[in-house]
């Protein structure tokens, strides 16, 4: 599949011979590399320019090149920036500036190559890129991708222990295995802390995430969101359900009676715990309705090493008596910096 594309990549990416030029009438003065370009590693272009100083490589092997990086969902493009990773990506999907914080400045110049669903193959084709990494759910996108010669990567994020694995395979990819691995423990060492925290806990109280509200939409126990109210010390209401994001019925709500509910932060002017079924729960009752914070603030749903300030958001509203040592965690963790 990879050899079709490569064999393009040789036809059109052919090793040019750099040329220099010196100063006949100074013998001492430095060689000048002249506005060459060449094609190394995985047929990255790259400009030279002129040396000031130092030794000029004896080979064109030395030049080592950036890797190329196609991202097309938000959680990649943020590992990959959390990584130190921001100078491989050459296109992302249209979600990720609309949802990752300072995208505008974080993410300038990044041409936009398709959206989580879909790709554009033209665009795609021109930026020639070395990896398109993709993530669980868009199997149908690697599927036509690999189809036409592009190497593609699809990581999983169905658990928080998949963010560290994923981190070290993005390093690999671009390059930055040293800043990945690091930001990879501590992250690893923060969620053996929280669990920690929690073990004191006297109890797991009963949690309601909603993704949508009319019809009303929850999340099951294939979701990576399941997986981060387990660990935030809550039982989600609907953990027995095995679609990602299932339908859920007032009736059931009103059953369960969840202790806390979140709601999507497009229900904040809706009102709609005025009204049924919402108004017969407890969690109304006693104030503990939430509303998930805007797109660009919320770092809850998306699986990166930003996740841990969401983590401290969530937990912080399912166990209020552990505050106290939670904003320890969160000071060591979050506030002090996942790099430091």
């Amino acid at each position: 599949m990879d050899g079709s594309l490569n064999s393009v990549k040789r036809r059109g990416d052919a090793m040019r011979r750099p040329v220099f030029r010196t100063n006949n009438t100074n013998k001492n003065a430095p060689a000048t590399f002249l506005g060459a370009s060449l094609r190394v590693s995985l047929c990255v272009s790259i400009s030279v320019s002129p040396f000031v100083s130092g030794t000029l490589p004896s080979s064109a092997a030395e030049i080592k090149s950036s890797p190329s990086i196609v991202s097309l969902a938000p959680s990649n493009t943020e590992l990959l920036l959390d990584a130190g990773a921001g100078k491989t990506i050459v296109g992302v999907c249209s979600n990720c500036p609309q949802v990752l914080p300072n995208a505008d400045q974080r993410l300038k110049g990044k041409p936009t190559t398709g959206t989580f669903v879909s790709v554009n193959l033209e665009r795609l084709t021109r930026l020639k890129p070395d990896v398109v990494l993709l993530v669980s759910g868009q199997e149908g996108i690697s599927s036509l991708l690999s189809k036409r010669g592009f190497k593609v990567v699809l990581l999983n994020n169905d658990k928080l222990t998949d963010i560290p694995s994923n981190l070290r395979r993005v390093g690999k990819l671009s390059d930055t295995e040293a800043e990945a691995d690091k930001l990879s423990l501590k992250f690893e060492l923060a969620l053996k802390e929280l669990s920690a925290t929690l073990r004191g806990a006297p109890t797991r109280p009963k949690v309601f995430y909603c993704t949508w509200a009319q019809p009303l939409l929850t999340i099951g126990k294939k979701s990576f969101l399941h997986d981060v109210i387990t660990t935030c010390g809550g039982t989600n209401i609907a953990g027995n359900l095995s679609q990602p994001y299932p339908h859920y019925s007032a009736e059931h709500l009103i059953m369960a009676d969840p202790d806390v509910i979140v709601l999507p932060y497009d229900a904040k002017d809706q009102a709609i715990f005025k009204r049924f079924p919402w108004n017969r729960l407890r969690a109304v009752k006693e104030s503990r309705l939430y509303y998930s914070p805007a797109p660009k603030s919320d770092r809850l749903s998306r699986p990166s090493v930003q996740v841990l300030e969401g983590l401290y958001w969530l937990t912080i509203k399912i166990h209020p008596e552990l505050k106290t040592k939670l904003d320890k965690w969160h000071n060591r963790f979050v506030t002090n910096g996942a790099r430091s």
